[in-house]
């Protein structure tokens, strides 16, 4: 039953790392393998962290399940009540899922809700409006692009998860001017896409993101 526990709550750290890991040696790499279709490969490895997460969400209703069923007399009552009508719920909840929210599953789905899947639905929604923010920026200045680089700023919104991800943005930024300096002192270059910046942030969000978040007072978004 531990080792069970232990896979399921290391299972996203070591995944989420080995596709970013994966996805910073390939945009190294990019000059070398220019036979490599990174926009694709971006692509398909985004797609790969969303069905993670959604699978990972699954997993993590069904274990509660089975916890609560093998549990104590509360634990199966739990997974045998409707959701109570004390419970306030939005208009949107009550009015499309009040039915199901009173069946004799209502609270375990109203908890799984809550739990795991609002998490995973928002940073999907949000991690979707930032890469049409990208690609509306590329067709409007592509100097700030590369080959995949929109689709690489999908992946790491997707990686770096809720709430971090609303560091992401002002994180990149700040990179974006350090990656500047530095290529204009030493390469002479005066601009840089969004790829490195995008990179470094995720990498410093995925390192000290917790920290960040309690420290700037962002706790209260956690879901």
């Amino acid at each position: 039953m531990n080792l069970g526990v232990n896979l399921l709550s290391w299972s996203p750290v070591v995944f989420l790392w080995t596709v970013f890991i994966v996805a910073a040696v390939s945009y190294s790499l990019e000059k070398t393998f220019k036979i490599l279709n990174f926009r694709l490969g971006f692509k398909l490895l985004a797609i790969s962290v969303l069905i993670f997460r959604f699978v990972y969400a699954i997993i993590e209703s069904v274990a509660q399940y089975y916890v609560w069923s093998r549990g104590d007399e509360i634990g199966k009552a739990l997974i045998n009540s409707p959701l109570s009508d004390a419970v306030p719920l939005s208009n949107f909840l009550q009015n499309n899922f009040g039915a199901i929210l009173q069946s004799k599953w209502g609270y375990f789905l109203f908890y799984s809700w809550g739990r795991f899947w609002i998490n995973v639905l928002l940073l999907s929604l949000v991690a979707l409006c930032f890469y049409a923010i990208l690609v509306i920026l590329k067709k409007y200045n592509e100097r700030f692009f590369k080959e995949g680089e929109t689709y690489l700023g999908l992946l790491l919104c997707l990686i770096v998860g809720w709430p971090n991800l609303i560091l992401f943005v002002p994180i990149t930024f700040v990179f974006v001017v350090l990656v500047s300096i530095f290529r204009l002192l030493y390469y002479k270059e005066p601009y840089t896409t969004l790829g490195m910046p995008m990179l470094l942030a995720s990498l410093v969000i995925m390192l000290f993101g917790g920290y960040l978040i309690n420290t700037l007072g962002l706790a209260v978004l956690i879901i």
